[in-house]
């Protein structure tokens, strides 16, 4: 066991959280930089990718609620183990695919695995830092997959170009392991922490326990109650909504640049990480303005939401995406989307313990992750029609509006506790 004290180590912890998400999205992301080498071989059509994308999301979306829940039953350290274990062998699996049919099961295998890391993530953040210092850590994991997607398209376009496709999925996949093991070693509760004081564990008791719903603070064990609750429902609509954007972005983008831009895979390797660049900078900024703002006495949810409606304002400049002339402009308008989605990501979870008790913040979490991915599944079809039968102008008007409707489900349904 390691012989740190808890400031030291809480941001240890927090360093290999925000690597599981740099692994998560790197897995993840690594079908869509090879999507359009893979639908060339495999010969698959627009709505064939779109499928397969599907066959993931539904997976992911019904695993979120599945994999919280999980998480909140048999806590964080082990949560977090079996998930990342799951991903890393599916990842490593990809490499066997001969076509669609294959292609499409191993993803759908992968996305059982990996959305537990968000809940686990949370739920260990929360466990380790006090209310009023949690932006910071939240944003920290949750910007680890901008930097998974920073690092993905030169990475996977390297081992691709270097030796081949296959080594793309195979090398991410044994990454995964070797974070297992190093989790496994560094991870515990802070009251089995050697050394840690009774006024420390007192002190992140107190602050994580101060300004929770009343209504919540019993922690309702059952997916239907939660859902009863009006600020659970809030957050499940508003990602409902917003995250099914994202999605696209993280899905398409390589796909776009390839077919409307003329991007080659060596391009996508050099440029598609840019707007990844924006989406960490919207995070970091995002999670650390909202920190400030309850250091300045504003209350935590308030802070929270803030930052959300000045983000969802940003968000229509992405409906100029398919319209402008050069593609150096459609990518510095994907990285104002990317910096808005991270900066909402980060405060929508962060709002979490901010209103829940901790014994439920995997579940809710959970459910918000199945929402929104329930959301990319039809919204992933929905794109496939549209490229089918219109163009990219319309997906990218149809994203640039839904942080606006998201910010005013959560205007009208969040209700902030009373202390």
């Amino acid at each position: 066991m390691l012989n740190l004290t808890y400031r030291k180590l809480r941001w240890i912890i927090a360093g290999w959280l925000t690597l599981s998400t740099i692994l998560n999205l790197i897995d993840r992301q690594t079908l869509s930089i090879l999507a359009p080498l893979l639908r060339d071989k495999f010969h698959l059509s627009p709505q064939d990718y779109a499928n397969i994308v599907s066959a993931f999301l539904i997976s992911y979306a019904v695993m979120y609620t599945v994999g919280g829940r999980f998480v909140d039953w048999i806590g964080e350290r082990v949560g977090m183990a079996a998930c990342i274990l799951w991903w890393s062998i599916c990842a490593m699996l990809t490499s066997l695919a001969q076509g669609f049919w294959s292609l499409g099961i191993i993803r759908f295998l992968l996305g059982i695995g990996e959305p537990g890391n968000y809940p686990a993530a949370l739920r260990a953040t929360t466990r380790w830092f006090p209310k009023a210092e949690r932006g910071l850590p939240i944003a920290l994991f949750s910007s680890g997959s901008a930097v998974g997607n920073i690092i993905a398209p030169p990475m996977i376009a390297g081992l691709m170009l270097l030796w081949d496709w296959r080594a793309a999925f195979i090398i991410p996949g044994a990454l995964g392991l070797i974070w297992l093991v190093v989790w496994l070693w560094i991870y515990r509760l802070p009251e089995h922490l050697p050394g840690i004081s009774q006024e420390e564990l007192a002190w992140i008791r107190n602050e994580n326990s101060q300004g929770v719903a009343s209504a919540s603070a019993s922690g309702p064990q059952r997916w239907g109650d939660l859902l009863k609750d009006r600020n659970v429902l809030a957050l499940v609509l508003c990602r409902l909504v917003s995250d099914p954007v994202w999605y696209f972005y993280l899905f398409w983008i390589p796909e776009y640049l390839t077919r409307e831009r003329g991007f080659s895979l060596a391009e996508i390797g050099l440029y598609a990480w840019i707007p990844f660049v924006a989406g960490a900078v919207g995070g970091m900024v995002g999670g650390r303005a909202s920190d400030r703002l309850v250091h300045a006495g504003v209350s935590p949810a308030r802070a929270r939401t803030r930052v959300l409606y000045i983000s969802a304002a940003i968000a229509p400049l992405g409906m100029l995406t398919g319209k402008v002339h050069t593609a150096a402009m459609a990518i510095a308008l994907i990285a104002v989307m990317a910096f808005v989605v991270y900066s909402w990501f980060i405060n929508t979870a962060a709002l979490i313990p901010d209103l829940f008790s901790e014994k439920v913040v995997g579940s809710v979490l959970g459910l918000m992750g199945t929402a929104g991915s329930a959301g990319a599944v039809v919204f992933t079809t929905l794109v496939g029609f549209l490229l089918t039968h219109y163009s990219y102008t319309a997906v990218f008007l149809l994203a640039g509006s839904m942080h606006l409707l998201a910010s005013l489900i959560l205007w009208s349904l969040l209700r902030e506790p009373h202390s």
